[in-house]
Parts: C-alpha cells; structure tokens; sequence
C-alpha cells in the first residue's frame, strides 16, 4: 500500500474510531455536572483519575512501548508471542507491587494529592484503577499493533456506555462522586476481561523469556521518566490548583479541560496510527523527509482545529453548563492545543527512539516540564485556572523546540522556513489572546486561518486531488 494512504487511512479510521469513544463522555458530561452541583467534588473525582494516571505511568515501566519496538522486530509469530507475553508478566507483577504501595501509603497519598488525609479512601480506589489500568494497557496491545481498528470502536462504546450507566445510577442512589470512580473501575474491569478474552491467544505466560524481558526493560525503564513527565503536564496543574487556590477550582478546570479534550480526537487519530505506521517504515531510505512532512502538516492542522474550534466553544459552554462550570471557557483554548503541541513532540522525539536514544527524548520534555512547573508556580496566583492551563501549553511549546533542535542536528528531521513563519504567527497569536481579559477570539484565530491559507492553500489543493 502506497505510504501516504497507509498513513491518512490510519490516521482517519483512529480518528474516527477515538470520536465515537467520546461521544458518551461528551453527551454525558452537561448530564453529570449537573448531578455532582458542587465542583469540588467534582475535583475529587479528577484526583482519583490523576493518582490512577500517575500510578500507571510508572507501574508500565515503559514495557509497552518496549513491547511496540521489539514487535516488528521479527517477522515470526512464535517470537511476537514471547514479546508480548514476557511484557504481560512483566506488568503484572509491577502493577501488584505498586498498587500495593499505594494502598499502604494512602494517607500520605491523599495528603500529597487532595490536600487532607481524610480522602485516603480515594487513594485506595486508585490502588484498584492503577492495577486495572496497566494490565489493560498491555493486554489489549495486540489488537491496535494487529491494527484491528472495528474492535477499538465497540470496546471504546460499550467501555463508555457502562460506566456512565453504573455511575449515573449510583450518583442518583446518592454516592455523588465515589458513583463516577466505582463506574469507572467497573468498566476498567469488563474492559480487562474484553481484551484478555479476545487477545487471549497471543499471552502464552509459558513462553517467558529472560533475554526478552533484560530487552524490554533496557529500553522501556529509561523512558518511564518521560511518561511520568507526561502525567506531571497533564496533572500537576492540578495538584497546584489544589493546594494554590482550592478544590472548586480544580473541578472548575477540570470541566474545562474536559470540553478541550475533543482535541484528543486528532491526537488519537495520530497516537492510534503513528506507533504501527513509524515502526514499520522506521527502515525506510526517504524516513527523515517523510517525517519531516508529516510533522510540517500536522503542525498546521493543530492550530487550524484550535481557530475554528473557538468560533463555537462560547456557545457550547453557555448551552450546556451552568453555575461555576461555566467559567471552565477561559482554560479551554489551550488546554485544547496542548495535547496536539504533544502530539508534535511525539513525531519528532519518535526519530530518537528509532535510533534507540530514548533518554534524548526524555531530556526534552523534562525542560518543557521544568518551564510548566516554574510558570504555574508564577501564574496559578496571578491568572487562576487560566494562568495554569497557559503553563501547560507553554511547557510543551518548550519541549518541541528543544527536540527540534536536537532532531535538526543529528539530520533526523528537516523543518522548512515556510513552517517557521507559520509557527510565528500561530505562537504569537495565542500570546496575544492571553494577554486579553476577556475572551476576544476573533482576531488571532483569523491571523492563523489566514496565515495557513496564504502558505499552504497549494498543499491542501494537491491533497484534495489525489484523494
């Protein structure tokens, strides 16, 4: 298959798949702010999720990407089969560990996360996701590195179906918050059961392979740091916000950051392509300058989603929430650009893992991580919930130039002036629209439709023709 059309199909059918996934939580989220009226606990709920996240960050030890990498390695089947069934130990085994951990340390956990010892108990609910969440991760491997795409749209559906269903009936039985976490686990764990049940084949725990296992960590451990730097962009706003202002307003922005989140349907098209698509073409003799182009295009469709998704996000909150959750609107502009400036970073820092200089990329996003740490620490008190979603955006901003430069000089990657005056304009825009009080959206989101146009309407014209 011609590799343009490998990669466009991947990307749209993950597209695709990733949008039917949310649509539930997106038609589900007015129904559950308005059952949960109080957004601080709305804030607990969206700490559980970020102790699972963090707790899961380290309890993969990287061995799912390792397992990705060594995958396509060989052709013969026997060996993927050892790959993925060392990994499958591998996790297991560190995921018990690890949320055991957790449950010792609960009161430690709830003071560091919620601010109080008291909420321990929402610390050892996390314990139980952390386990759930890491095992799914792998166990359910095989089906996206097969590419089996129709099988993601149903498990993502049916996922999202039972637990908004099983936590909607226990929110109005008068759990509040703990009706969203337990409903959460519930369906973590029918999704574990799905993906074991179907992928069952392909983890044969006879089959572990010490070599294989040396392999897997060798390369994964160096990068667990990078996805712990991932959680701390995504939730250390958070924890800031909760010890900075309160726990209203980490519901409050956690609204916000959830309405962003329809940015995760390209980041997804892309995350759910990428992996299959980078590796199997790691080989390549043209790969740097077809990285280079896809890097170059995906950078324009970020920031051209973002203009003309803020044309509609006043209505969209106004029609839709009410009382303190409306104000979530002023987060939402670059919450909604952070994950694809992410997205970014991912397919330039991918040329250090093909070369197997992991730690570079780490090193990359560990500077981003820095920025976001030090500007939420200035920003928190002076913008609110607004001044740290800039942070996080900034942050990334950061960690892409720095790979960039790195890329750019080991001749891995090759960023045209055309891209630069684009990203100019498109930066400067976003800094100006901060700088404004009020949500004045208009004048830099059409300074960045007009710049992609007047730079590459000929490329969209050649795309729009050969499909």
């Amino acid at each position: 298959m011609n590799r343009k059309r490998f990669f466009i199909e991947n990307f749209l059918a993950y597209g695709a798949i990733n949008a039917l996934d949310k649509i539930v939580p997106v038609i589900m989220l007015p129904i559950v702010t308005r059952l949960i009226t109080d957004s601080a606990d709305y804030g607990k709920f969206e700490m559980f999720n970020t102790i699972v996240s963090f707790g899961s960050s380290f309890a993969i030890l990287g061995v799912y990407d390792a397992m990705f990498r060594e995958y396509f390695e060989r052709e013969d089947i026997e060996y993927k089969n050892i790959v993925t069934s060392t990994a499958a130990r591998i996790v297991f085994i560190s995921s018990t560990i690890f949320s055991c951990v957790l449950i010792v340390g609960a009161r430690l956990i709830a003071e560091l996360f919620l601010g109080s010892q008291q909420n321990w108990h929402i610390a050892v609910m996390a314990a139980i996701g952390v386990f759930l969440a890491a095992n799914k991760t792998i166990i359910s491997a095989p089906t996206r590195m097969k590419n089996l795409r129709k099988v993601y749209v149903f498990s993502g559906l049916s996922y999202s179906l039972l637990y908004y269903l099983i936590s909607i009936v226990l929110i109005r039985e008068g759990f509040n918050y703990y009706g969203l976490i337990i409903g959460n686990i519930s369906a973590s764990v029918y999704l574990v059961l799905f993906f074991y049940i179907l992928n069952r084949k392909d983890f044969i725990f006879s089959l572990f392979n010490k070599k294989i296992a040396k392999e897997l960590l060798k390369f994964g451990i160096p990068i667990v740091p990078c996805f712990v730097i991932y959680w701390a962009f995504n939730s250390m706003d958070r924890i800031m916000i909760a010890h900075m202002l309160n726990l209203h307003e980490v519901g409050i922005y956690s609204i916000g950051a959830k309405v962003a989140s329809i940015s995760t349907f390209i980041y997804a098209a892309f995350a759910g392509g990428w992996q299959y698509f980078a590796f199997s073409t790691m080989r390549d003799k043209d790969q740097v300058i077809m990285t280079s182009k896809i890097f170059e295009y995906l950078s324009v469709l970020s920031f051209v989603a973002l203009s003309f998704s803020m044309f509609i996000v006043p209505y969209v909150f106004d029609f839709f929430f009410s009382g303190d959750y409306i104000k979530g609107i002023v987060v939402f502009p670059y919450l909604f650009l952070s994950p694809l400036i992410l997205m970014l970073f991912q397919t330039a820092g991918n040329q250090l893992l093909v070369v197997k200089k992991a730690y570079l990329s780490t090193g990359c996003l560990f500077i981003g991580l820095c920025c976001n740490l030090i500007l939420n620490y200035f920003f928190i008190p002076i913008y609110g919930i607004k001044g740290a979603a800039m942070a996080t955006l900034l942050g990334f901003i950061v960690s892409v130039f720095v790979v960039l430069i790195v890329t750019i000089n080991m001749k891995l990657l090759i960023i045209t002036k055309k891209l630069i005056a684009f990203l100019a304009v498109a930066v400067g825009s976003i800094l100006f629209l901060f700088m404004q009080d009020s949500t004045l959206y208009f004048l830099p989101t059409l300074c960045i439709i007009l710049m992609s146009l007047f730079l590459y309407a000929k490329d969209f014209l050649i795309f729009i023709k050969m499909h």
